[in-house]
């Protein structure tokens, strides 16, 4: 009997620890978020200037889908020195094991289309990929909803920084052009537009030139092969040559203000704080 109530009493105590254990392990910790204000810093165009509308020519592909979508749909979190910045997302917790995490959505945020972001507007976009990792959605309330894994995503703010909620950015996306959203939160973009040339025949050595040359382009990506003789009118006229770590080469009209390539990524670069000036600024090699 008296073993009886020791083997009882042991294995209760074995129940709490394991329940202690995984209480302790699904505790939610804050992920510290910047503020990120300095995302989205205000233009300063001259009277007429903010109806600039900018044309850039760019090879088709991934990288290009990227930077539109950058402009147009935006992330919960974007990286930022030391950690995260928040965005769509005011709050982030993660548990000990990884396998929860809870995302508070920023309030007041207007979507392209009119309507309040919430939870479950984020919940729909995220819904296939949270199911592709064997995780699913709950939305808690309004403004919070949670992520839940069969396995640890010790990755997750990686790839937060990376999904993104369609028609929660700055420009209007239509195909390769964009068309500013004068609704946006941070206020009203620089330019009213851009448009992206990606016809390969432009791409030619002679073609390409000339179109610099003409002021045709805002900024252009080097097609990787010039003849001599172009390449040297070219660097005379009034672009900066940006050379980024993938290896591409941008030229940016002189006239552009604030345009910053992200160097580490261009498909990061954003461009709502850009704005067209009506006259050349004097050589940069940043381009700023």
């Amino acid at each position: 009997m008296q073993l009886r109530i020791v083997l009882a009493a042991g294995l209760l105590l074995t129940l709490i620890g394991v329940a202690g254990y995984v209480a302790y392990q699904d505790t939610l910790l804050p992920i510290p978020l910047a503020a990120g204000r300095d995302m989205y810093t205000q233009p300063n165009p001259e009277f007429g200037e903010d109806a600039a509308l900018l044309e850039a020519q760019m090879p088709a592909g991934p990288g290009l889908e990227a930077f539109l979508a950058a402009q147009s749909d935006l992330a919960l979190i974007d990286p930022a020195p030391g950690g995260w910045a928040g965005q769509l997302a005011s709050g982030l917790q993660g548990s000990r094991h990884g396998r929860r995490w809870r995302i508070a959505v920023r309030s007041g945020w207007r979507m392209q289309d009119g309507s309040p972001l919430d939870a479950a507007r984020v919940g729909r976009a995220f819904g296939p990929v949270v199911a592709a990792l064997a995780g699913e959605v709950r939305v808690i309330d309004g403004m919070t909803l949670e992520l839940r894994f069969k396995s640890r995503q010790a990755g997750l703010p990686e790839r937060l920084a990376q999904w993104r909620v369609p028609g929660s950015g700055p420009f209007i996306r239509q195909g390769h052009a964009l068309v500013r959203f004068d609704g946006f939160i941070h206020g009203k973009a620089g330019v009213a537009g851009m448009t992206v040339v990606t016809d390969s025949a432009l791409m030619e050595s002679h073609a390409w030139a000339r179109g610099l040359l003409s002021g045709r382009w805002a900024w252009a990506v080097f097609p990787g092969s010039i003849a001599p003789d172009d390449m040297a009118k070219v660097r005379l006229a009034n672009y900066d040559e940006i050379h980024l770590k993938d290896g591409s080469i941008w030229f940016l009209s002189r006239r552009l203000r604030r345009l910053r390539p992200d160097g580490e990524d261009w498909t990061h670069t954003r461009l709502f704080g850009v704005w067209k000036g009506a006259t050349d600024l004097p050589y940069d090699p940043l381009g700023l």
